[in-house]
């Protein structure tokens, strides 16, 4: 909500500015006579500033959306080998079975509790972090025979390092943009207010028609690059990740019956 309302905030500020220095810019040139002469060298400057913009938006635009997607997939994948390992565990003995499938579900909880709200910092949770070394040693200490109880000790640890390496691409990912992403945002941010200030500079006037034609091309441009700042972090912003994936597996986990888990 507090984001929303800077939004707004920032695109009303565009507005207000635009038409403020068009009234101020534009007045001088109001009564000038127009010297048409540089007119097709102009427009085509215009053309070539609004081309770039549009290539820097298309290209940061897909960067964020991949972005976004490879990191809701990940969380889905990640999720789905929890999962397996839960079930791999069926033929391990006791106590331990008992032991790590209460480690395995706890793990989602966690991850939707606590460490996903502090991927919006970028920033891992201790916990969630020491439960899955748990895990780990857990998996690790299990027996190598019989064969039932090897085989399942091996794909889980196969499992585990999916897990791991799946939770290590989240938190890279809630570092937030990469430098071709960077590069790309502050080339889109530059392109909007250049299609702003250059209408200005090369003698846009202050009649009612224009200041309503800059007034909306501003919000436009203002509410894109808003748009654009918070789709930085896939686990922040209005576009969000959500933890569904672990949401579903800790229902789906605990809706295992009993006689099953044992």
């Amino acid at each position: 909500m507090e984001a929303m309302w800077t939004g707004l905030v920032i695109i009303l500020a565009s507005v207000v500015v635009t038409a403020i220095a068009l009234l101020l810019f534009g007045r001088s040139r109001a009564h000038d006579q127009a010297d048409d002469r540089d007119a097709d060298s102009r427009g085509f400057l215009g053309a070539v500033i609004s081309g770039l913009f549009i290539v820097a938006l298309a290209f940061y635009m897909v960067i964020v959306w991949e972005e976004g997607g490879a990191a809701e997939d990940n969380a889905a994948r990640e999720a789905a080998a929890v999962a397996d390992v839960y079930w791999q565990t069926a033929v391990v003995p006791q106590p331990q079975r008992d032991h790590i499938r209460s480690l395995l579900t706890e793990y989602p909880k966690l991850v939707v509790d606590q460490e996903w709200p502090k991927l919006a910092a970028g920033e891992p949770d201790d916990k969630t972090t020491e439960t899955l070394n748990s895990l780990h040693t857990e998996i690790l200490s299990l027996p190598t025979s019989p064969d039932q109880v090897k085989s399942a000790r091996e794909r889980s640890l196969e499992r585990m390092r999916e897990i791991t390496d799946l939770r290590r691409d989240r938190l890279d990912s809630a570092g937030g943009l990469d430098n071709t992403g960077r590069i790309m945002l502050i080339g889109t941010i530059a392109g909007a207010v250049a299609m702003i200030v250059f209408p200005m500079l090369i003698g846009f006037t202050a009649r009612k028609r224009h200041i309503l034609q800059m007034s909306l091309t501003s919000a436009v441009l203002a509410f894109v690059c808003v748009l654009c700042v918070g789709m930085t972090q896939p686990f922040d912003g209005w576009f969000r990740v959500q933890p569904e994936a672990f949401t579903s597996l800790t229902e789906e986990l605990a809706g295992i019956p009993v006689e099953e888990s044992r």
